[in-house]
């Protein structure tokens, strides 16, 4: 709900019933722009209109108003994932008869990663299939914030022998739990996974859609990474 409709909203519940025009002027509404709102809040459930010259308007209780919103934004994303659900399954079809999945078998890749979600995802995927070491280097906040994503699956990893290694300025509790804590102020966030690099490129205070990380996977500039990252002070 934007501010407009926030404010019509509430003219409207405080005054129990009113037109586009008196509604205009009691949430100090554009004219041009009153009608819009009040389609756009009865779409949401928020508002029900009574036909006659003119058209009456009312708002519905809030909690039933947010129940009925509710209600459709989890039948909008039931679809929408089915709809993703179906054309993956589509393109994973093409892919298999076009054999296109072996050029990415490469020995060196280098990708661009846009956004939190994305990032963590290729994260999860390298704990997943790392076999000897897994090494994050974060600040304090972002590697309780990846325990709290990734614990499970580091876990799992530790438990299949895998050399887990957190690396920060300060011990985060969660994670001396998982892995070997090694006291490094380092002025980079990354995650190394066997021959699997992950290095953030942004700051950790943009905003999560506008993180940026980039996935190397190539054994030398793990390696690397991790005698940097290790090496005694």
């Amino acid at each position: 709900m934007n501010q407009y409709e926030a404010r019509a909203y509430h003219a409207l519940y405080a005054t129990n019933t009113s037109t586009a025009g008196e509604l205009s002027e009691k949430a100090e509404l554009p004219r041009p722009r009153v009608y819009d709102v009040l389609s756009s809040l009865q779409d949401k459930g928020f508002v029900v209109l009574q036909p006659g010259r003119p058209v009456r308007y009312a708002a519905l209780p809030i909690t039933e108003a947010v129940q009925t919103l509710c209600k459709q934004r989890k039948e909008t994303a039931s679809q929408e994932i089915e709809a993703i659900a179906r054309i993956a399954g589509e393109l994973n079809a093409k892919i298999k008869n076009a054999r296109v999945a072996d050029k990415f078998k490469t020995d060196e890749n280098v990708w661009t990663l846009k956004g939190r979600e994305a990032i963590y995802s290729k994260l999860g995927s390298m704990i997943a299939s790392a076999q000897k070491q897994v090494m994050l280097v974060s600040t304090p906040q972002g590697m309780a914030r990846k325990i709290k994503v990734h614990g499970g699956e580091l876990e799992a990893a530790k438990s299949r022998g895998v050399d887990v290694r957190v690396v920060s300025h300060t011990a985060v509790p969660e994670a001396v739990k998982i892995g070997t804590f090694h006291k490094r102020g380092l002025p980079t966030r990354l995650v190394v996974a066997d021959d699997q690099a992950l290095v953030f490129l942004t700051e950790e205070k943009v905003h999560p859609d506008e993180e940026v990380g980039l996935w190397i996977n190539n054994p030398h500039v793990a390696s690397t990474f991790k005698q940097l990252v290790l090496e005694k002070k």
